[in-house]
């Protein structure tokens, strides 16, 4: 099972525990994580974003200072913006987060219900799967030099045909080493597993 597809296989899991949904960002860098998911409702997601909440969110100082576990009813949470208040708007009134990972390759997920606050036992669920998929998403330490190779000939071109050709290797064959590699860089584009080899400093 590739890793897109465990992430797709695992994702429920949270929602099963956060009826009133998740957000989840992988391994931020910088501003921008390596992946995200969310299941709030879409008017919560625009609102956040288009007012910048994120600046003011009580999480973000806590998951960047602190890290680990906490619900947002905690009082080591102060919330002066009101942006939990804000959130219960949208049906998003008790919540809880985790975030994990150094600070370079931060995980962040935050969950909610409507009707309760979480358990001990289902915010250590949340935590072990959140853990997990960051585990899973970790990028290689190195690549090989076929790999480097294939990335330079990317670079230039993702035609399949081109790269076959460049490679002296079949199509098949080039089409299975360029899926590998963006297997591998968790990349679902060639050209984005470029990049995330740059990003990586990998080449």
């Amino acid at each position: 099972m590739n890793t897109f597809d465990y992430i797709d296989r695992r994702l429920p899991e949270i929602g099963a525990i956060a009826e009133a949904g998740y957000f989840l960002a992988l391994r931020i860098r910088g501003a921008s994580p390596l992946m995200s998911f969310h299941t709030y409702p879409q008017a919560w997601i625009d609102e956040y974003t288009s007012k910048g909440y994120v600046l003011r969110d009580p999480v973000t100082t806590w998951a960047m200072t602190v890290g680990g576990s906490i619900r947002w009813s905690s009082p080591l949470l102060p919330d002066p913006f009101g942006i939990f208040r804000r959130a219960a708007r949208h049906g998003l009134r008790h919540g809880a987060s985790v975030a994990l990972g150094p600070r370079g390759a931060l995980t962040v997920c935050s969950f909610s219900r409507r009707d309760r606050e979480f358990t001990d036992a289902e915010i250590e669920a949340v935590r072990a799967i959140v853990a997990d998929l960051h585990e899973r998403t970790a990028p290689p330490a190195q690549l090989s030099p076929d790999q480097v190779a294939l990335l330079g000939i990317l670079a230039g071109t993702d035609a399949v045909p081109e790269v076959a050709e460049r490679l002296g290797v079949p199509v098949q064959a080039a089409e299975r080493a360029v899926r590998d590699l963006c297997e591998s860089l968790l990349a679902r584009s060639p050209g984005e597993a470029v990049q995330r080899a740059r990003d990586y400093r990998l080449i």
